[in-house]
């Protein structure tokens, strides 16, 4: 017997793109009757919510509107969590693409087949991009230098802290739900509480989903600013699991300010040697641009320096802050009931209610 499925659709000012990918979704070939699409809004300031309430207001597949206060991608996959209906919950970002029309039939077989309680995917930055910065950005992240994750095809079972997407509804009564006081990375910290749990993850290119990246600077540098929170309250609360990846940008930044100190500070000759090491970085940035600039053209070339300025800082100063000003540290907000809601249960919110 085929699973019910929910979609939990975490938005906040995508109404450009969530149309595209509900209607994606209703072509998928899939029973109408085994699926919803539960769209978790995060107070949208660009009528997100509402575009979906007109829009799919009489489909033949559920949609509804949940509401998010907070605006947090960790709290609204619990507000989608709490009113979902499937055997299994499937997280989707508003701006992502499903390059697959069998996308939840695969879902559906990879969870009966293979015994797992948590699939992974691939996620590449292969959406489309709205401006040429974008594009530079979704370049530079492929790239080695880009510190961009869940881009590997992998078939089989893997460890799955970085890529878990897609959950039994059990998962959920056995180690909780989301921590709620992330910002980023609370997608990381739930799948590090999956694999200690000993749950199985399963990985398949099948479920590849293509994400967008941030179009322009200012968005790139903010969001690698609370991937780098995000990641240093990850390895507070689970340290065991932190790798010379996860703080290459802190490493990066410190050795920015000692290059800096120690050319206002130091004698040249000895300020040369201390900060040699951090030559290293802008010779791997730029030999890394040139190749991007031949395989992609020049425009794309010139620009991945500022995007890896960017990616690094940005992520570096996250993690910097968030290691002297820390929030949310030791939180216990994802323990969580046993889930008992029903399909008919109603959705909190008055908006929600009439809509």
């Amino acid at each position: 017997m085929l699973p019910y499925l929910s979609l939990i659709l975490a938005v906040r000012n995508d109404r450009k793109t969530v149309p595209g990918l509900i209607d994606r979704l209703l072509e998928q070939d899939y029973p109408a009757e085994l699926f919803e699409i539960i769209v978790v809004d995060g107070r949208s300031s660009d009528g997100t919510a509402d575009l979906v309430r007109r829009r799919y207001s009489n489909r033949h597949v559920r949609v509804r509107v949940v509401d998010n206060p907070s605006g947090r991608v960790s709290a609204s996959r619990n507000a989608g969590i709490r009113v979902a209906a499937g055997d299994a919950m499937i997280f989707l970002s508003g701006h992502c693409t499903i390059p697959s029309l069998k996308f939840l039939a695969d879902t559906a077989e990879i969870l009966e087949i293979t015994g797992a309680g948590c699939l992974c995917r691939p996620q590449p930055l292969l959406a489309l991009n709205e401006t040429r910065m974008g594009d530079a950005i979704a370049r530079a992240r492929a790239s080695w230098m880009g510190l961009a994750l869940n881009t590997e095809e992998i078939t089989g079972y893997v460890d799955p802290p970085s890529s878990g997407a897609t959950y039994l509804r059990t998962i959920f009564e056995e180690v909780g739900f989301f921590d709620d006081s992330f910002e980023e990375c609370a997608d990381f910290e739930f799948n590090e509480r999956v694999r200690k749990a000993g749950i199985l993850a399963y990985s398949d290119p099948r479920l590849t989903v293509y994400e967008k990246p941030p179009q322009e600077l200012p968005e790139l540098l903010a969001e690698r600013f609370r991937f780098g929170q995000g990641m240093s309250r990850y390895m507070r609360k689970h340290p065991e699991r932190a790798s010379v990846a996860d703080i290459a940008p802190l490493g990066v930044l410190l050795a920015l300010l000692l290059t800096l100190f120690a050319w206002s500070q130091l004698p040249t000759f000895l300020a040369a040697i201390l900060t040699l090491p951090a030559a290293m970085f802008p010779i791997a940035v730029v030999l890394t641009s040139m190749q991007i600039g031949s395989r992609y053209g020049l425009r794309a070339g010139w620009r991945a320096p500022w995007v890896f300025a960017a990616i690094y800082l940005g992520q570096g100063i996250g993690l910097l802050y968030e290691y002297a000003f820390p929030a949310g540290a030791g939180s216990k907000k994802h323990a969580a009931p046993v889930i008992t809601v029903s399909p008919s249960m109603e959705i909190a919110g008055e908006a929600d209610r009439v809509a």
